[in-house]
């Protein structure tokens, strides 16, 4: 994977500027200062923020207080591994404003409505466009006739064998990751570090998977990545799966116009999907299968050594000829 054009970052690492704000792109998962208040892009996965509770943009499991700055609320940006903090490298993170906040499904849905009435100038994902770049997925065997289609539940878990009954992860809500814990519907679930390695490992899963070349490729749809109430992002994740639960697709950032696959694996017992992008084994990304059915919801991005950051997802409707 070579540089990102325009004086963007490196895939790796770099820590020059970039981003929307900047007219420099700047692939997810590299170092650098800034965020959206910055106007310094930044990769999701690096950097550094403020501490903080609830209005901060940390969540906080219930009865348990918090404070600091950082955050939405504060002015300062915490795209996931970046924020108010300076230039590094993947392992290499200053202390941040990690975890999760609460988001309800009104203040997503109209985010979502409001992106995706602002989403203009992105371009139209296809077997035929992804064709001409040569570090992509090329998709085949697609089941629909657009890689925006996507099913429901209830058609996926058919698809894929799952439980009728979806497990949801609503990161903020019922999925509360602290320093000390990550709680899973109130209950204490794990350490951050050991449910973060939890994703890496059914990430890893559907990196090393070989799938048939005759496998079905069901898509979840096109995907902007946003941090806090954006609007606007640089960022998009084209993403399907087959039967055997491997995802695979892309992840392009819009200003470099660079294009490179994602791959990972749903776990069809827990329902948690983590994929990363191209070589790179962090960061990585982990959302609910069942939330992927969604038009928008929270994420995680697990940035290393433990620490974990919440963004969103935002569908995007295919672009008009």
């Amino acid at each position: 994977m070579g540089p990102y054009g325009g004086g963007g970052m490196s895939p790796r690492g770099g820590q020059m500027a970039g981003g929307p704000a900047t007219g420099v792109g700047a692939r997810p998962g590299a170092g650098g200062a800034g965020g959206p208040a910055s106007g310094i892009g930044v990769r999701p996965g690096t950097g550094a923020g403020g501490a903080g509770g609830p209005a901060s943009g940390i969540g906080v499991r219930p009865g348990v207080g918090a404070g600091g700055a950082g955050g939405p609320a504060s002015g300062i940006g915490v795209l996931p591994g970046a924020g108010a903090g300076r230039p590094g490298v993947p392992g290499d993170y200053a202390a941040g404003a990690y975890g999760t906040h609460y988001a309800s499904a009104a203040a997503l849905g109209a985010q979502g409505t409001a992106f995706r009435a602002a989403a203009v100038g992105y371009p139209a994902y296809s077997a035929a466009a992804l064709a001409g770049y040569a570090t992509a997925w090329h998709p085949t065997n697609v089941v629909t006739p657009s890689l925006y289609q996507h099913p429901g539940y209830a058609a996926l878990a058919v698809g894929l064998g799952l439980n009728s009954q979806p497990i949801p992860y609503d990161y903020g809500g019922n999925v509360v990751v602290q320093p000390s814990a990550v709680y899973v519907n109130g209950d204490a679930a794990a350490a951050p570090q050991q449910y973060a390695d939890q994703a890496s490992q059914i990430a890893a899963a559907g990196v090393s998977a070989q799938p048939a070349q005759d496998s079905k490729w069901l898509p979840l749809g096109v995907f902007a990545l946003v941090e806090g109430d954006a609007t606007s992002s640089d960022d998009v994740f084209q993403i399907a799966v087959n039967p055997q639960g491997i995802i695979r697709g892309n992840y392009q950032n819009i200003r470099s116009d660079q294009v490179e696959s994602i791959s990972g694996s749903v776990d069809k017992t827990t329902q948690r999907a983590a994929w990363t992008i191209g070589s790179d084994q962090i960061p990585v990304y982990e959302a609910g299968i069942a939330n992927l059915t969604k038009d928008a919801t929270p994420i995680l991005v697990h940035t290393g050594n433990g620490q974990s950051r919440q963004v969103s997802l935002i569908r995007l409707e295919q672009p008009t000829q």
